[in-house]
C-alpha cells in the first residue's frame, strides 16, 4: 500500500531516467560510422617454375694411389751379401741386377757336380763328347761282358746235350752246364740292372750340377719388372737366408686409385663409367675410367672397393697420395631443381614459398644436392608448381606474381649443372 507521502520523490527519479535516456539517443545519432579497416596492399613477387633439369648422377668417394705392382725382393739362397747396386728411388729395368750375394761357394758347389757328373759317366764307359742320351744299356761294357759269358754258357749246354746218346757225356756233366747257363743269366740280368743304375745315378748328377748352376745365378739378385726402388733392407756384408727381404720394388705408371664406395651408391657403378679424380695438392682433376670392381663388399666398412688406372709417365704423382673421386654413374639424369635463393632454412627446416591463384603459402621440402646457385629437390615439390625466386620475400596471403624473364633457371645455375 503506497503511501502519500511518497508520490513527489518517485516523480522525480523518474523524470531525471527519461532526460538522461534522451540524452544518450542524441549523442548516438550524432556519432559518425566507423571505417571498415583497409586491405593490406599486395606484395609484387617474382616467380620460377619447378622444372625437372639435367643433372648428371654423380657418386663421390675418398681414396689413395697405390702402385700398379708391388714386390718385396727376397733371396732365393742364402749367402753374405757382397754388393749392393741399388738405393732409394733408383729406376731399374726388368732383368737389371739389383744386389750381388758373395759367389766363391756357389763356384765350388759347381765344380763339385761337375765332377760328381764326369765320374758317373766314366763309370758307364762314355767318351769325352759323347751325350748322355746316347748310350745304350745293352751297349755298355759291362753288360757286353756278361753277355759274352751267358752265350758260352748256352752254347755248352747245347753241345753236351747233342752227346747224350753217344754216352760220352754223364748227367752229372749235363747238370753242371744247365747251372752255369743259369748263373750267367742272372749275371747279365744283374750286369744290366747295374748299368741302368748308373744311368739313372748321371741323371741325379745331372740334376744336383743344373742345381748348382742355378744357385749361382740366384746369387745375382734382379729385378723381374721395370720400377723404382722403394726401400732397401740390407747392406753390404749382412748376410740373408732364403726368402729374407732384400729391397721393394714398385711400378707407378700407371698409378692405380684404390676408392670404397658407400654401400648405398654400390649398384650404380660399372666397368668403364668415367672417373674425375681431384688429387690433394693438384688444382686440375685426373680424367680416368673405372678399371676394376670389386666382386664383394668389404664387411667391416660397408663398401665397395673400385679402381681406377692413371697414366703417371712424367712420374710426378706419388704412391700414397690422398684423393677424392666423382664416378659419373648417369649422365642423362633429370631431377627437379630450384634456384638456391628460393630456399629459406630455419630450425634445420627447409621451405620454398608456392605461388597458386595469387596466393602464396609456405612449402615444407626435402632438399638433396646442392651445386652453385641450384638445388635439388627430392620431396615436397612437384614439376610444374610456382615458387618465389627469393624466398626471404614470401609471406602468405594475396600476391601478385610476376615471372622470371626466362622460365628456365638462371644462366648461371644452368652452367653449374652442366658441369656436374
Amino acid at each position: 500500500m503506497w503511501r502519500t507521502g511518497s508520490f513527489p520523490g518517485v516523480w522525480a527519479t523518474l523524470l531525471c531516467l527519461a532526460v538522461l535516456a534522451g540524452c544518450n539517443r542524441h549523442v548516438a545519432e550524432k556519432a559518425p560510422p566507423k571505417k571498415a579497416p583497409a586491405a593490406e596492399p599486395e606484395q609484387t613477387v617474382q616467380v620460377v617454375e619447378a622444372k625437372l633439369q639435367p643433372w648428371p648422377s654423380v657418386v663421390r668417394a675418398q681414396g689413395t694411389l697405390i702402385e700398379d705392382e708391388y714386390a718385396l725382393l727376397g733371396a732365393k739362397v742364402a749367402g753374405r751379401v757382397k754388393e749392393v747396386l741399388v738405393d732409394i728411388g733408383t729406376s731399374v729395368s726388368e732383368g737389371q741386377t739389383v744386389a750381388v750375394l758373395d759367389d766363391e761357394e756357389f763356384d765350388l758347389k759347381v765344380q763339385q757336380a761337375e765332377a760328381q757328373v764326369a765320374q758317373a759317366r766314366a763309370t758307364l764307359g762314355l767318351k769325352q763328347g759323347v751325350p748322355d742320351d746316347k748310350l745304350d744299356p745293352l751297349r755298355a761294357a759291362p753288360v757286353l761282358q756278361e753277355r759274352a759269358m751267358l752265350e758260352e754258357a748256352r752254347f755248352n749246354v747245347q753241345r753236351v746235350k747233342g752227346l747224350i746218346g753217344k754216352g760220352i757225356v754223364t748227367q752229372e756233366e749235363i747238370q753242371a752246364r744247365e747251372s752255369a747257363q743259369r748263373v750267367a743269366e742272372a749275371r747279365f740280368a744283374a750286369a744290366l740292372n747295374s748299368v741302368q743304375e748308373q744311368i739313372a745315378l748321371l741323371k741325379l748328377r745331372r740334376s744336383e750340377l743344373a742345381l748348382a748352376v742355378q744357385n749361382r745365378q740366384d746369387a745375382e739378385l734382379k729385378a723381374p719388372f721395370v720400377g723404382i726402388i722403394q726401400e732397401t733392407h740390407v747392406a753390404p756384408g749382412s748376410y740373408v737366408n732364403v726368402g729374407q727381404p732384400v729391397a721393394a720394388l714398385v711400378r707407378t705408371d700407371p698409378l692405380r686409385f684404390r676408392a670404397g664406395v658407400p654401400e648405398r651408391s654400390a649398384m650404380g657403378v660399372a666397368v668403364g663409367q668415367p672417373i674425375r679424380i681431384l688429387l690433394e695438392g693438384q688444382v686440375q682433376p685426373v680424367e680416368a675410367r673405372i678399371s676394376r670392381i670389386s666382386p664383394a663388399l668389404d664387411v667391416s666398412s660397408r663398401a665397395l672397393m673400385i679402381e681406377a688406372d692413371i697414366d703417371n709417365t712424367a712420374g710426378r704423382l706419388r704412391t700414397g697420395l690422398f684423393a677424392e673421386a666423382e664416378i659419373l654413374v648417369d649422365a642423362d639424369q633429370q631431377v627437379l631443381a630450384v634456384p638456391a635463393s628460393s630456399v629459406v632454412s630455419f630450425g634445420g627446416v627447409e621451405k620454398v614459398w608456392a605461388v597458386k591463384d595469387n596466393q602464396a603459402e609456405p612449402r615444407q621440402i626435402r632438399v638433396g644436392r646442392r651445386q652453385g646457385e641450384i638445388v635439388e629437390v627430392i620431396e615436397g615439390l612437384e614439376a610444374g608448381e610456382m615458387i618465389v625466386y627469393e624466398g626471404d620475400q614470401g609471406r602468405e596471403g594475396v600476391v601478385r606474381a610476376v615471372r622470371q624473364p626466362s622460365e628456365d633457371l638462371p644462366s648461371g645455375d644452368r652452367a653449374a649443372l652442366s658441369g656436374g
